[in-house]
């Protein structure tokens, strides 16, 4: 349930997640029949939470509450837990964070499901309803896209890698 709610946080943003996954989880309810024998019950769970997302983007489409296109329509606001880590950490937690939910929604959903969740590609093409091409193809774009992003944010920062250092105290 809670990485159905993270991902919940990551279409909808906080305001929403939690009646998105109410939702799911009646919808799935409703189908128990349909599933009960399914291998991928977990990724079942996200097509459908996927889908009711898309139905609630389409609803309020139609009241003009927004535009489906609208980027705040699926603005990532998921709190950092960061009660054991260093201000630094926290402050590249906020960073990586940051640049994910920069990125347009066609990308930054292939990655978070990727390397957040740790759905494999068929996994995400079934979630996203695209071909396994068409997720490595995203995956691929959206990760240079983030790479860019954060490389930029440490330079900007003045923020420096920590160099290795050989046995010999040479630097590698």
């Amino acid at each position: 349930m809670r990485a159905l709610y993270n991902f919940a946080l990551e279409l909808a943003g906080p305001s929403d997640a939690e009646d998105l996954v109410h939702t799911a989880v009646l919808r799935a309810l409703e189908r128990w029949d349909e599933i009960a024998g399914r291998q991928h019950l977990r990724t079942w769970l996200f097509v459908v939470l996927r889908n009711a997302w898309i139905d609630s983007l389409r609803q309020r489409g139609r009241r003009g509450d927004v535009s489906v296109n609208d980027p705040a329509a699926s603005d990532l606001g998921c709190a950092i837990p960061a009660a054991e880590q260093t201000a630094a950490e926290q402050e590249w937690a906020r960073a990586i964070w940051g640049a994910l939910r920069s990125l347009p929604e066609t990308y930054r959903v292939p990655v978070y499901l990727r390397d957040v969740e740790g759905f494999t590609y068929r996994e995400i093409g079934e979630i996203l309803g695209c071909p396994i091409g068409t997720v490595m193809s995203r995956l691929a774009r959206g990760r240079a896209l983030l790479r860019a992003q954060l490389l930029a944010q440490v330079q900007e920062r003045g923020w420096q890698p920590k160099r290795k250092t050989g046995t010999q105290g040479h630097e590698l």
